[in-house]
């Protein structure tokens, strides 16, 4: 079914942005942090928390996804153009080497390229077919180790670019509305990327797995001061690298990708998937628990008497759609990359996918879903014992009705 675009607001509802960007730095305007404050730094200085830190980034990038659930399904086939430029489809470009078994997307993205802000913030929009709009925000960075993690934990603490997000968003959505299928009042989830494609000196993911570990911790979990080496080590535990001069490391909110430009995209695409999975099952969680809010208020202790036949069927029929509903849709999300085999990107996306929760997420609607089939045989029986006293009643009263005319008829 065809909708309107549905309005966004800054106070779209969340669950990480204002919970955890929180990094005790002042907030920061994007325009100014395009490049590093202190000029052009020598090639090797120590970490703000005094912890020998990795060479300058040559050339590197922090990258903000804001992944909206805004509707059930998008068809993606009218789709020719969005704020006048082209959109091409996405498929996954994984390093030869590194894909022995098989992953891709079952529908392939759209991808759509927006016009930078005017504060020169790249932003690229990615649109997924079971209902998922991803909006990206791109800065660059030359630097210092010091001065790129102060970048970055400036930027994952400013609002603005969820603001910016939101705006382009709007502006997407009043687009491709026709394309819309059930709309809703968008849900998201943020997810930061701090990317090195080079260093300005030659760095190993050894290195910065040993040497540089604190370092490379402080800077994935967006702390200024030198962490416990317990918490270190678990938030360098889910680590990804298959040649000595590229390494991922996955956190729940944010990640690390030292790589190529062209292979570095990969692990940015399985990251922003991971997180659209995240996104629709913080969806269907919702929307499971307005229903069981909505059966609840009716009070279903109430005697059968009291319970009406039509409000009891109604209700059950309720939970039936909304039964299929989250089965088809989440076979959809979860189909939507294809993955066979142990190679390194399958692997890359099981660990994301577990740093996110995506199996509790699972479990927990799994658990609603029993719920709500309890639920719907509540109140199937009692619409069918409200139809059992009806017909219980019409009997009886054409029981009586034949009495009656009997009786008449004795009496003439």
């Amino acid at each position: 079914m065809d909708g309107a675009a549905v309005p966004v607001s800054a106070g779209t509802p969340r669950t990480r942005g204002e919970a955890v960007r929180e990094c005790g730095v002042p907030r920061a305007n994007p325009s100014a942090m395009l490049q590093p404050a202190d000029g052009t730094p020598a090639l090797r200085a120590p970490s703000a928390d005094g912890s020998p830190g990795p060479p300058a980034v040559r050339e590197g990038a922090f990258h903000a996804y804001f992944v909206y659930d805004v509707a059930d399904t998008i068809d993606l086939a009218p789709l020719a153009t969005v704020a006048g430029e082209g959109v091409a489809r996405a498929p996954l470009h994984l390093r030869r080497e590194a894909s022995s078994g098989f992953i891709e997307f079952a529908t392939q993205p759209v991808v759509a390229r927006i016009p930078p802000t005017p504060s020169g913030i790249a932003v690229r929009a990615k649109i997924f077919d079971y209902g998922v709009v991803s909006i990206r925000l791109t800065l660059p960075f030359a630097g210092t180790w010091t001065a790129y993690s102060a970048f970055t934990r400036r930027m994952r603490n400013d609002d603005e670019l969820e603001s910016l997000a939101s705006q382009a968003l709007a502006g997407l959505l009043g687009e491709i509305s026709p394309a819309l299928d059930e709309p809703h009042e968008p849900l998201v989830e943020d997810y930061f990327v701090f990317e090195v494609s080079s260093f300005a000196e030659a760095v190993t993911s050894t290195q910065l797995l040993g040497e540089y570990a604190d370092a490379l911790a402080s800077l994935v979990l967006c702390e200024e001061r030198r962490l416990m080496p317990a918490e270190s080590s678990e938030a360098l535990r889910m680590n990804f690298a298959y040649f000595d001069d590229d390494l991922a490391v996955v956190q729940w909110d944010t990640a690390f990708v030292y790589d190529r430009p062209e292979s570095a995209q990969a692990t940015l695409d399985i990251l922003e998937f991971a997180n659209t999975q995240l996104v629709e099952l913080r969806t269907y969680d919702k929307r499971l628990d307005d229903e069981l809010d909505t059966i609840y208020a009716l009070d279903p202790k109430r005697p059968t008497r009291r319970f009406g036949r039509s409000e009891a069927q109604g209700a059950a029929d309720r939970l039936r759609y909304l039964i299929v509903d989250i089965a088809e849709l989440t076979d959809r999300a979860s189909n939507a990359l294809k993955i066979i085999g142990d190679a390194y990107y399958a692997r890359l996306y099981r660990g994301a996918a577990g740093r996110l929760g995506l199996k509790d997420w699972q479990k927990q609607i799994d658990s609603k879903v029993d719920t709500v089939n309890d639920m719907y045989r509540f109140f199937t029986d009692q619409a069918q014992a409200a139809r059992s006293e009806f017909l219980e009643l019409v009997v009886i009263l054409l029981i009586g009705i034949e009495i009656a005319l009997g009786l008449l008829a004795l009496r003439h």
